[in-house]
């Protein structure tokens, strides 16, 4: 039984698949996720249009903290988690977790100065807001401004809630720079598992990696569709689903796949931060062979 104080919120997707004629109990998928926000918005695809469903799967998302996420995984708890740097710095300290796709290719995040900041060389000495010192926001921070030729060291990170890019922009704030300034990407949202899970439950694994990865695709080919299932999840406005949508969809994979200097980047970003004792390389974090698989089912590739 999930521990109610180690989960920060709870929202599950409880489809009894009572379409299947077969009369089998549909299998519960345990899916943990950090936040409601855009990275994870392929999963909340898949539960609205019934794609866990088509695989017998009941799915369960729990929202919770990503430091929470960790443990649970390893207990059993949650049985896949959506977490990305997290589960990288957990396999460089070498617990024992597999990524086997990733959401987003390029982090989601844009820094936003006030009205008068108009550039952002213009925000060296300042102080920029992040939900978490350490966090993906943190880093997705520094790749941008060192993309900009600005070393981290000249500005000082605070923690500070987040908001919506495209609401503050509405309100006269100026977003300053975004993923598209990014040359190497650096993922905020992956499908992950352990590996004992990945060798004893391959079956069903594949297909909560196929359910997920024909959400990704969903949200690349249906647009309206998609805005609608984001106004609901996310509570906006028609307008701010739409504006958002535009805005985010460059940062998703196409196909769950990125490039090894993505990885590579993203191991490289978090030494600083995790204590690892010994080096780690992509093969040892990542296992592509149900990904393959599914992309070719699906036809992704």
């Amino acid at each position: 039984m999930l521990n109610a104080q180690r989960v920060y919120a709870i929202l599950a997707g409880l489809w009894f698949c009572l379409s299947l004629s077969a009369g089998f109990a549909a299998n519960q998928a345990i899916i943990s996720y950090s936040s409601r926000s855009y990275a994870f918005l392929p999963a909340q695809v898949a539960v609205a249009e019934n794609f866990f469903c088509d695989e017998n799967l009941e799915p369960l998302l729990i929202q919770m903290r990503s430091l929470v996420t960790v443990p649970a995984l390893i207990s059993g708890e949650v049985q896949y988690t959506l977490s990305f740097g997290n589960i990288i710095g957990g396999a460089m300290q070498g617990l024992p977790f597999k990524i086997l796709a990733v959401l987003t290719d390029k982090p989601l995040h844009s820094l936003v100065g006030r009205p008068e900041i108009k550039s952002v060389t213009e925000l060296r000495g300042k102080r920029i807001g992040t939900q978490r010192i350490g966090g993906s926001d943190q880093l997705a921070a520094e790749a941008i401004l060192q993309a900009k030729g600005i070393d981290p060291k000249e500005v000082q990170f605070v923690t500070l809630g987040g908001d919506e890019p495209v609401r503050l922009s509405r309100e006269g704030y100026n977003v300053l720079a975004g993923p598209k300034d990014l040359k190497i990407g650096n993922p905020i949202s992956a499908i992950a598992v352990t590996d004992a899970r990945l060798k004893n439950n391959r079956d069903e694994t594949k297909k909560v990696v196929r359910a997920i990865l024909r959400g990704l695709r969903f949200m690349h080919e249906r647009k309206e569709q998609t805005i609608q299932i984001m106004a609901r999840w996310l509570s906006q406005t028609p307008d701010v689903a739409k504006d958002s949508y535009d805005a985010i969809l460059p940062s998703f994979s196409a196909d769950g796949s990125t490039s090894d200097k993505t990885f590579e980047f993203a191991i490289e970003s978090r030494r600083a931060t995790v204590r690892a004792d010994r080096s780690v390389t992509v093969a040892q974090i990542r296992d592509v062979t149900l990904l393959r698989e599914v992309q070719k089912e699906l036809r992704l590739k």
